[in-house]
């Protein structure tokens, strides 16, 4: 269990929290609830009701909505440090996806209740505005790359995207990927049979080589190139 200081600590840390007052992050900290969730188990589903917001604190959690065909497409992650579920701060409605962790998650949990003290703080709620502002951009960027670009292209871009580091032995970019296949074809609107053909023609290719867990770009110029093909 977290101890009230390491909470305080993590919170202060955090996207919605950072440069917060210290008694408001005291007063959180003091009503968060600690929730631990195994591999694909659920944080809450579409339409429930918004009874809480929570800060990751350790692994990740991917929201999703379902198609009548059953197909999955992931609109949106966070990981440590960062909130989820902050749509419950709004009031009216329910929520809009359903939210599943990836792997052994931890999080601190906020209830509805708690939310009064949040609402008189001016930089609580300017945080939040500019918070709800990036998740915005970043729905219109996702619905530009499903909907506007062929698989080949968006795989280039998520993959330009999501480059972390250089690979110290290779000195070359490497790119942190979600932790299966069926998770990055959910994030890319495509099945995994799909997915797993084009990173096959690239490995072959000699484009990228290694797994998700450690995929190196061999040559960024050509990806870059892939991601602005238009046929």
């Amino acid at each position: 269990m977290l101890d009230l200081p390491l909470r305080q600590t993590l919170l202060a840390r955090s996207d919605l929290f950072r440069g917060m007052p210290e008694h408001l992050l005291h007063y959180v900290a003091t009503h968060m609830v600690e929730r631990t969730l195994a591999d694909r188990e659920l944080l809450y589903f579409k339409d429930d009701t918004l009874e809480f917001i929570a800060v990751v604190v350790e692994g990740r959690v991917y929201s999703v909505m379902q198609g009548p065909d059953g197909r999955e497409q992931i609109i949106g992650n966070a990981g440590a440090g960062q909130v989820v579920g902050e749509s419950a701060l709004i009031s009216g409605h329910g929520r809009e996806s359903s939210t599943f962790a990836s792997g052994p998650t931890r999080l601190l949990q906020l209830g509805s209740r708690h939310f009064s003290l949040l609402f008189e703080e001016p930089v609580f709620l300017r945080r939040v505005l500019m918070l709800m502002m990036v998740r915005l951009l970043k729905v219109i960027e996702l619905l530009e790359l499903v909907c506007l670009h062929r698989l080949e292209s968006r795989l280039a871009r998520f993959l330009l995207a999501n480059m972390d580091d250089i690979d110290l032995a290779m000195a070359l970019p490497r790119v942190s990927l979600p932790a299966s296949q069926s998770l990055l074809a959910s994030m890319l609107n495509t099945s995994r049979p799909k997915l797993n053909v084009q990173l096959q023609l690239w490995r072959r290719s000699g484009l990228i080589s290694g797994n998700l867990d450690r995929m190196v770009i061999n040559d960024l110029d050509h990806l870059r190139r892939k991601a602005c093909s238009l046929n």
